[in-house]
């Protein structure tokens, strides 16, 4: 769906001409998944209301096709950067790093959630308001994009996936966010 990210775009585009700070957010819930042949989300994918300048993203997306898929990129207008993360125990410490893509073969499950797999969002515009609809695009290792939508919400379980203080590996840290990015 290469027009997914003319959509994204002319939202964007929208939001800025409004005078607003490129967060183009919806009031109503709108089609969760503009999903690829075979592909179904499986619940509502969700941005976890954080205070500071990144967060984390999350859903679960079922493969029921023939095909494989790869989502090698995100992006979405809330946020300078949107990277590929995974979480892991290194010496017994949590530790987080960019991954270069997410695999989803046919017949299984991409699963994202907090201490695992997840989208980072790096440079957020402002702070995110519970309850609006954020728009995301994925890209996928043959060029074509996917448009999800996500909800800003609380996590359950205040003290589970992005810990306090946990350990980065990888090119966030390089980029000014600070040495561990303490808050999403």
């Amino acid at each position: 769906m290469k027009g997914s990210k003319w959509f994204l775009g002319g939202l964007l585009a929208a939001s800025l001409l409004a005078g607003g700070v490129a967060a183009p957010v919806l009031a109503d819930a709108p089609q969760i998944c503009e999903c690829r042949d075979g592909l179904e989300m499986e619940g509502t994918p969700w941005i976890r209301l954080m205070p500071g300048d990144m967060t984390g993203g999350y859903f679960v997306l079922r493969n029921s096709g023939d095909q494989d898929y790869r989502i090698v990129a995100a992006e979405a207008p809330i946020a300078k950067v949107v990277e590929l993360h995974e979480h892991a125990h290194v010496d017994g410490v949590m530790r987080m790093r960019q991954v270069d893509g997410l695999e989803l073969p046919a017949g299984e499950t991409l699963v994202l959630e907090p201490g695992g797999l997840h989208l980072m969002f790096i440079g957020l515009h402002e702070p995110l308001t519970a309850g609006d609809w954020i728009p995301v695009l994925l890209e996928f290792a043959d060029g074509e994009t996917m448009a999800i939508h996500a909800r800003v919400q609380r996590s359950e379980g205040a003290g589970e996936g992005h810990p306090r203080g946990h350990h980065m590996d990888g090119d966030a840290r390089d980029m000014g966010h600070g040495a561990g990015h303490d808050g999403h």
